[in-house]
């Protein structure tokens, strides 16, 4: 890896990297996840769960939306996550808020989580940063 100011170049390297904070172990084409990655998107998946307590979501809104989340987490909850399916977990979450009109007043820290756990997913959950 070579970098020069805020440039990084891994040689021939194509398609998607996803680069942040962190660590992230790569042999091969295998991914895992450090075991703090991983506390820390659980962590980000419980505020959006005890968010839901404060929104205005009928009975069965809120019961699909919590689905939606348990979909995330155990996706995203194993060694090798699976970045597909908890992008369209992640999609079905963010536009059900939207179609029970709370997504816009569910606050920064809704907002925040949503876009921090898209970003870790990367390119799959581009859709979830247009919705917001």
């Amino acid at each position: 890896m070579i970098m020069t100011g805020d440039s990084y170049h891994f040689g021939d390297v194509r398609g998607p990297v996803n680069a942040g904070s962190g660590q992230q172990y790569v042999t091969g084409r295998d991914q895992t996840v450090h075991q703090a990655d991983r506390e820390w998107l659980l962590s980000e998946i419980d505020a959006l769960r005890q968010a839901l307590d404060g929104l205005r979501l009928n009975a069965q809104e809120r019961r699909t939306a919590e689905g939606e989340l348990h979909a995330v987490g155990f996706a995203l909850d194993r060694d090798k996550p699976d970045r597909e399916g908890a992008a369209r977990s992640l999609e079905a979450f963010t536009t059900r808020l939207q179609a029970a009109g709370v997504l816009a007043s569910a606050g920064a820290s809704v907002v925040g989580a949503l876009s921090s756990i898209a970003h870790w997913v990367g390119p799959s959950a581009a859709s979830v940063l247009a919705l917001l």
